[in-house]
């Protein structure tokens, strides 16, 4: 019988795009090929691979490379009979290139989930793209999640392009159409306001600061009011602005597990990301047919087209996008079509079989 063996790595398995893109891909093809994991143990992900996979789950720390844990993992790996490895991140990427020293054999696929090479200091991006580089020579295949990535990969001459391919994110058709009074009532929100959501990590990237300066620059207009959900290293001072500037017009539940529910409470999706690879959120706000509003960044761009679904603003002017909530707020012609767009680029483009048919291709390719 033919090997079938595929390890998954990851060095975060907690509520993340990344996270729920490996669960999606664990959930679709575990029938059609033997799984492995290697993972933090982290909520909830990590946590259900751990119980369902038991021998074939192998424990990582959590966002750190370490030595220990890497010889332990080649040990791993080589009883297993692994043949191709999927890592799943920048951190996953580094074990399964330098495994490939001492196992020569097996497959190397290498996902980023995100460049995010505009966030890096001058030197910290000089070193990152020589390791880059370096750890080219051992993978096999690039998967980009969007084009522009890809691009900015191609640019910065990591790779070489025929090395490389592009699988969009895709997720679970979970619209079910729903009455948003109603939701709203459940979810104990204000149901006469024009809503303004955001669900993210709060980390340098995804820039909630400034969805909180937009809620600052519409404090006086008490007909729009904002979300803004997730948890992360800068929810202190999210909090701390919010307090000092004593906005009455933004609410943050926390870190929510039924995102589906409040983003069909809202009108609007904004996002301020300064890089991203292609956001899980955007793409679950187009299922809902939310117009998106969001900044002109490498990944948001694939998913809002301008003037269509959406509308893209420039970073440095974020007065564009209380412009564009006004804009959206004030025509319902308008709003419509741009909702209607936005499902049916969803369904286009982004659904999960889409994603899951590809990738079976790429794993089936490398185990002839």
């Amino acid at each position: 019988m033919r090997n079938k063996n595929i390890l998954f790595i990851t060095i975060r398995s907690d509520i993340g795009g990344g996270s729920k893109h490996l669960n999606s891909v664990f959930e679709n093809l575990k029938n059609d090929f033997v799984i492995f994991i290697a993972a933090p143990i982290d909520e909830p992900f990590g946590k259900i691979w751990s119980d369902e996979l038991k021998d074939k789950f192998f424990q990582l720390p959590h966002r750190k490379f370490s030595v220990s844990y890497y010889l332990r993992l080649i040990s791993f790996i080589k009883k297993n009979k692994i043949r191709i490895i999927h890592a799943h991140g920048k951190g996953a990427g580094i074990y399964a290139r330098l495994i490939k020293l001492f196992n020569p054999s097996v497959k190397v696929i290498f996902t980023w989930h995100g460049f995010h090479i505009e966030t890096y200091g001058a030197l910290t991006k000089k070193f990152y793209l020589l390791i880059e580089k370096i750890l080219s020579k051992l993978t096999d295949l690039f998967i980009n999640v969007s084009e522009s990535e890809r691009k900015a990969c191609v640019a910065h001459k990591i790779y070489n392009e025929k090395k490389s391919i592009v699988i969009y994110n895709g997720i679970k058709d979970e619209f079910k159409p729903a009455d948003k009074i109603s939701v709203r009532k459940k979810l104990n929100l204000p149901e006469d306001k024009f809503i303004v959501i955001n669900i993210s990590r709060f980390d340098k990237t995804k820039n909630a600061k400034a969805f909180v300066e937009t809620a600052t620059l519409l404090r006086t207009n008490d007909e729009i009011f904002f979300i803004l959900a997730g948890d992360g290293e800068e929810k202190k001072e999210l909090v701390e602005m919010i307090e000092q500037r004593n906005l009455k017009n933004i609410f943050l539940p926390g870190f929510i597990y039924n995102p589906i529910e409040y983003l069909q409470s809202a009108d609007v999706y904004l996002s301020a990301s300064l890089s991203e690879g292609l956001p899980y959120t955007l793409l679950e706000a187009s299922m809902c047919g939310l117009p998106i509003i969001a900044s002109d960044v490498r990944g948001n761009n694939e998913i809002v087209q301008n003037d269509w679904n959406g509308y893209l603003f420039d970073l440095l002017t974020i007065t564009q996008a209380v412009e564009k909530i006004l804009a959206l707020k004030n025509n319902p012609v308008v709003y419509k079509k741009f909702s209607d767009n936005a499902r049916r680029f969803f369904l286009d483009k982004f659904a999960e079989q889409k994603m899951i048919f590809k990738l079976k291709e790429v794993y089936e390719k490398y185990l002839l």
